[in-house]
């Protein structure tokens, strides 16, 4: 018997809806712009928020990978001021490209969704190891205050 080509692929790589969206949420969070928030009723709902879409952490993605299409959506909080309009435009495009680097699969459409904007003066960026330090005008309005309480005691 002649050796003939398998007519099937030994084998296929399946990518998890989940692992498509935290890729998505990471490669949103590289656009200058995007910021990590969570409501107060995000962080008293927990899990249960999140399923529910309330008060949620975000960025958020979630997938419809029905069909062969596979359709992406994303809620984001954005520092304000910013140009919402284009960093929309970014996001899709960063995600777009992300996902096709590090999947092998285009999404058909990445829709994004500005949730909340957030005051640049209350955007903070943690990082491990860091702290976050007043302004210093707030520094030093503290450090008066306290000299003067130690002056009248």
């Amino acid at each position: 018997m002649a050796d003939r080509p398998p007519t099937d692929p030994p084998g296929a790589l399946v990518i998890a809806d989940r692992v498509v969206e935290k890729i998505a949420t990471r490669a949103a969070l590289n656009v200058d712009g995007v910021v990590r928030h969570q409501d107060t009723v995000g962080s008293l709902l927990g899990a249960a928020g999140d399923r529910l879409g309330i008060g949620a952490d975000l960025p958020r993605a979630t997938v419809d990978s029905t069909g062969r299409a596979r359709r992406l959506s994303l809620t984001v909080a954005l520092a304000w001021p910013s140009e919402v309009t284009r960093l929309t435009r970014e996001i899709r495009s960063r995600v777009a490209d992300e996902l096709e680097e590090y999947t092998g699969d285009r999404p058909v459409r990445v829709d994004v969704t500005v949730r909340h904007l957030v005051p640049r003066g209350e955007v903070s960026r943690r990082k491990n190891g860091y702290i976050d330090l007043p302004a210093l005008a707030d520094a030093d309005t503290r450090a008066e205050s306290h000299r003067l309480e130690e002056e009248t005691s």
